[in-house]
């Protein structure tokens, strides 16, 4: 059985998904400059289980803007009468 090659278009998508990837992990670990503070500030206010203190990386306030939005979203499906956002101990 013959090998062949694989047609063009999988081959510029994992290039693309390979760029990304490398792309991606660099665009996180750079600083994110006024956002750094605003938004652990403001998910402290409002959900103090989701606010993430770190270094002030873009990760870090992504990790706290997707922690607010899973504890408001995990309040709205499941009503057991707990609130996520509430600092657990």
């Amino acid at each position: 059985m013959m090998r062949r090659r694989f047609p063009l278009v999988f081959r510029v998508a994992a290039g693309l998904l390979l760029a990304a990837l490398i792309v991606g992990q660099w665009w996180q670990r750079q600083s994110a400059g006024s956002i750094a503070g605003w938004v652990p500030a403001m998910a402290a206010v409002h959900c103090p289980a989701a606010a993430v203190h770190r270094s002030g990386t873009i990760a870090d306030s992504a990790r706290t803007l997707d922690g607010w939005g899973y504890a408001v979203l995990a309040d709205l499906i499941f009503r057991d009468g707990r609130d996520r956002c509430r600092r657990q101990r």
